[in-house]
Parts: C-alpha cells; structure tokens; sequence
C-alpha cells in the first residue's frame, strides 16, 4: 500500500470589513454629516473556480469507471449539494456494474466526500463544490455539518 501525505485544509471562510458612507442629519447642530458604518462579516476564501462540465468531460476522457461515476455525481447534484438517484440508475447512467457504483459511492462516503441522507439521496461535501452565493452556501454547510452531529449522536447511544 502506498502511503501518502495530506495537507491541512486551508479555511474557508474569513471575516471580511466591508464599509459604506451615508450622511445624515447631526440630532445636536442639524447639520447634514457623513458617517461610516463598518460591518464584518464572513465570505468565503480560499477558493478556484471551476467550469464543471469540462472537469467531468475530462475526467470521463480517462476511461476508469469510477472516475465516470464521480463525473456522474459531480454533474448531477441539485442546488442543495444531492443526489437523488439509486444504484440501478447510477449504473445504467454510467454503463457501469451496480457492484462498481456501490463501492465507488462507499469510497466516497469513506473520504467525507458524500454522505448518505437517505436510501437513494446522497449530499455532496459543500467544502469541496457548491453552486450557489455565499449565503446559500453557508446554510447547505450548516445542514452538512448538522448531519454528522445526529450521526455522531446516534453512535454514542
């Protein structure tokens, strides 16, 4: 087995001073003055954009089945980071074995890359792709995040 190393994840987010100038009325002289109001709030950093159709075209030019399942999954999320769709319909999809698709979508649960909602709904790490703004992405993470608590939860009982 061929040992590798793994970086540390960089953080994503990172507070940000945004500022806007208004102007209004002094309540003690009546004067019109300006004033600066800052706001910090968290955006998102860190980040590549990618034009996902021409990653999956690649990665499906290299041929490995599993390579086309996850070309498969990457372009067939919906806007809340899922996949709806079974084993059967992956792998007719994809003209591969349901064996291929099942332990394909293991290895990616495996690797924090997927996680299973329910039977058939599979909810892709909003870390590693989103569609979407910053506020969107933030709730779907929020709810990502959420499920490993209930599933840790549920591991303690």
């Amino acid at each position: 087995m061929i040992k590798t190393e793994t970086k540390k994840q960089r953080v994503t987010k990172k507070p940000m001073k945004n500022w806007h100038r208004e102007e209004v009325i002094d309540p003690q002289t009546g004067e019109l003055v300006d004033r600066y109001r800052f706001q910090i709030e968290e955006q998102d950093v860190n980040f590549h954009k990618l034009w996902l159709w021409h990653l999956a075209t690649a990665l499906e030019l290299i041929g490995n089945q599993k390579i086309k399942i996850l070309s498969h999954i990457l372009t067939n999320i919906n806007s809340d980071n899922l996949l709806i769709g079974t084993m059967r319909a992956i792998a007719e999809a994809t003209e591969s074995s349901t064996k291929t698709v099942n332990d394909t979508i293991q290895m990616l649960l495996d690797a924090d890359v997927l996680r299973k909602r329910q039977a058939g709904v599979y909810f892709l790490n909003p870390e590693i792709m989103f569609r979407g703004g910053t506020n969107k992405r933030m709730d779907i993470l929020y709810q990502y995040h959420d499920t490993s608590k209930k599933k840790e939860k549920k591991a303690k009982v």
